[in-house]
C-alpha cells in the first residue's frame, strides 16, 4: 500500500513541493470488536497498547509481535500510563477502568496494587510524573474526584482534589518541569490548574479555563495550555501569575477545526504535530498536522487514505529510535506499522526540554492569605482597628478570589452542557 505525501516548503521567494510515499510495514490484529485504544512506548522493551477487552500486549519493536500480554481488567482499559513515564524506560505501567487502577510490573507480571476510590467510580485518566501519579475519576454523586500518589507508597493517596470537578475527568496532565503544577479537564468543561504546594483545595485551584466538554488538554510550552474538545473545538490559553487580579491573555480560539483541518475529529496534540482522522464511508483517512510555533501548518499535512478503513483511529506514536516508522491504533482492532520512504518525521519528543526544572511561577508575587493562628501575632505589632482592616482586606481578597474562579466556571455551562461524545469506552 503507497501513501502519497506532498510537502510544501516556504522561502522568501520560492516554494517547493516535494514527493514522499508511506508504505504499510505491518498490521497488528487484535480482533475487530477489540478496539486498540492507547499506545504507550518503553523504549528497552517494547510498545505498549490497551484494548477494549481488558487486555494490555506488549509489542517488540524489531519483530512487532507480542511478547506479553496481561489481562489487567475485565472490563475496557479506559487509560494506560507508564509510571514516572517521563523516562519512558520503566517496568511498571497503571491502567485505569471501571473496577479500578491496577499498577502492574511487566518483569514480573505481577499485579503490585489496586487503588480504588471512596465512591466506587470508574477511574477514567491517568498521568504520571516526579514520583507522582494522578488518577481521575468518573462522576459519582456531585463530583468527580482527583486523586494523587506518591509512587513510593500505594496505601492511600498523597492528596485528593474532589470539589473542583462537577463531571468526568477525562484529561490529566503534571507539568513535565515543575512538579508543582497539575492541571485536569473534564466533560463539565472545564480545565484546572492546580498549584500542589497549596495544602488547601481552594487555594491549590490557581485557574480555571473555560471551554467545553475536554476530550484532551496538556501543556505546549511552560506556560502556555492547549484545549481540545469532544465537539473538535481547539484553543491555545495562557496560564495565570499569581498576582492578586491577575490579567488573563485572550486565548487563541481555533473554534471548530472540522471544516478548516479537513477532518471529521482530531485524535490528540503531540509533540510536533496534532493527528486528525476521518471515519466516513470510503473516505477513513489518517493525517498529521505539523505544529510550527504552535501554529497548524496545513499545507504540510501528511495523510494516509484508509489507514483503519472508516473506523475511528484512536492513537498514534513516532517512536525516536525510529523516527522513519508511523505507529497507529483504532477502533477496527488494529495496530499498525507505516515506514517512510524519505527517512525520519523529525518531530520532537518533547514539546520542550523537560529536563530543564522550572517555577512557573517565579517572578509573580503570590495573595497571601492570613491564618488564623497568625492572628496573635499581629495583634501584639498593631493597634485592633488596624488588625479589623488586615482581616477585612484578606476577606476581600478571599472574596474576589472567589468570585473571579466563579465567574470562570459559570461562563461554560452553556458549552458543556450538551455531551456530544465522539466516542467510547469510558
Amino acid at each position: 500500500m503507497i501513501i502519497n505525501l506532498l510537502i510544501s516548503q516556504s522561502s522568501r521567494t520560492s516554494r517547493t513541493t516535494y514527493s514522499m510515499s508511506y508504505s504499510k510495514l505491518e498490521s497488528i490484529e487484535f480482533g475487530p470488536n477489540n478496539w486498540c485504544l492507547k499506545l504507550q512506548p518503553i523504549y528497552n522493551s517494547g510498545l505498549l497498547t490497551s484494548l477494549s477487552n481488558g487486555r494490555v500486549e506488549l509489542i517488540d519493536w524489531a519483530t512487532h509481535k507480542s511478547i506479553l500480554q496481561i489481562q489487567t481488567h475485565a472490563t475496557s482499559v479506559n487509560d494506560m500510563v507508564i509510571i514516572n513515564n517521563d523516562r519512558m524506560n520503566g517496568s511498571l505501567i497503571a491502567t485505569a477502568a471501571e473496577d479500578a487502577v491496577k499498577i502492574y510490573d511487566l518483569k514480573s507480571n505481577d499485579c503490585v496494587a489496586t487503588l480504588k476510590n471512596g465512591k466506587s467510580a470508574p477511574f477514567l485518566s491517568l498521568d504520571s510524573r516526579h514520583g507522582l501519579l494522578g488518577c481521575g475519576t468518573e462522576l459519582s454523586g456531585v463530583d468527580a474526584e482527583l486523586h494523587v500518589y506518591d509512587i513510593r507508597s500505594w496505601q492511600q493517596p498523597l492528596r485528593s482534589l474532589v470539589d473542583s470537578h462537577h463531571d468526568d475527568i477525562t484529561s490529566i496532565k503534571f507539568h513535565p518541569s515543575d512538579p508543582n503544577v497539575l492541571l485536569s479537564g473534564s466533560t463539565d468543561g472545564y480545565v484546572n490548574i492546580y498549584d500542589l504546594t497549596q495544602q488547601e483545595e481552594d487555594d491549590a485551584l490557581h485557574q480555571v479555563i473555560n471551554f467545553a466538554s475536554i476530550h484532551s488538554c496538556g501543556w505546549l510550552s511552560p506556560k502556555r495550555i492547549y484545549t481540545l474538545s469532544h465537539m473538535e473545538t481547539y484553543g491555545i490559553h495562557e496560564l495565570n501569575d499569581k498576582r492578586d487580579e491577575p490579567t488573563e491573555p485572550k486565548p487563541v480560539d481555533f473554534g471548530d477545526v472540522r471544516k478548516p483541518w479537513d477532518c471529521n475529529y482530531v485524535i490528540d496534540v503531540y509533540p510536533g504535530f496534532i493527528a486528525t482522522g476521518k471515519s466516513e464511508e470510503g473516505r477513513g483517512e489518517l493525517k498529521l498536522i505539523p505544529l510550527d510555533h504552535e501554529k497548524p501548518e496545513l499545507q504540510s499535512a501528511i495523510t494516509i487514505p484508509s489507514a483503519h478503513d472508516d473506523e475511528v483511529v484512536r492513537d498514534v506514536l513516532v517512536p525516536f529510535q525510529h523516527e522513519d516508522l508511523l505507529y497507529s491504533c483504532g477502533e477496527d482492532g488494529s495496530l499498525k506499522v507505516w515506514k517512510s520512504s524519505a527517512g525520519p518525521l523529525n518531530v520532537p519528543q518533547e514539546f520542550w526540554q523537560y529536563s530543564e526544572k522550572i517555577d512557573v511561577f517565579s517572578g509573580t508575587v503570590a495573595e497571601v492569605e492570613m491564618m488564623d493562628s497568625e492572628v496573635p501575632d499581629i495583634e501584639l505589632r498593631q493597634e485592633p482597628s488596624d488588625v479589623d482592616a488586615v482581616s477585612k482586606d484578606q476577606d476581600e481578597k478571599r472574596k474576589r478570589k472567589h468570585e473571579r474562579r466563579s465567574k470562570d466556571k459559570s461562563k461554560s455551562k452553556t458549552k458543556s452542557s450538551s455531551k456530544d461524545h465522539r466516542y467510547q469506552p469510558y
